[in-house]
């Protein structure tokens, strides 16, 4: 590992719970628009759990990696349920995975990094499982060009 290697920090927290993406922005009679309680109240979530495990609001260049695990249906089939947890059906339930991406950077905004243009790179994935949640990891991969970040 050399010197430069050594500056660069790697964050991971998991959230528990039912996974939801990014809701539609809603419009009041007035046409003003608000982001939907649901989707506010899992953005706090995913704060929190950042939170809970890191204080450290990153300044440089990033990559973000985001699996969401959704639950397998109690309704389906023993077969079905072993070919789901095996990835041989592939998780296609909603939610969308660009929600998914929306939510979790929308929430880690000036929390784990002042400005979401700081994401370069990006990995997102939907698999089942018998329990539903979210695993995040930050990596610092190098330094912006902004100096006002």
């Amino acid at each position: 590992m050399t010197s430069t290697q050594c500056q660069f920090k790697k964050m991971y927290f998991e959230v528990e719970g039912e996974v939801i993406g990014k809701g539609r922005p809603r419009f009041t009679r007035q046409g003003r628009t608000y982001t939907p309680k649901k989707t506010l109240d899992y953005e706090r979530t995913i704060k929190r759990a950042y939170i809970s495990k890191y204080s450290y609001l990153s300044k440089k260049s990033l990559r973000i990696k985001i699996c969401a695990y959704l639950e397998v249906a109690r309704s389906h089939s023993k077969v079905k349920k072993s070919k789901m947890l095996m990835n041989l059906l592939q998780c296609t339930k909603k939610p969308d995975v660009d929600n998914i991406v929306k939510v979790v950077l929308d929430a880690l905004n000036k929390v784990a990094y002042q400005d979401d243009t700081q994401v370069v790179e990006l990995v997102a994935i939907k698999r089942w499982s018998n329990e539903s949640r979210l695993k995040v990891i930050i990596e610092e991969i190098g330094e912006t060009m902004n100096s006002k970040i």
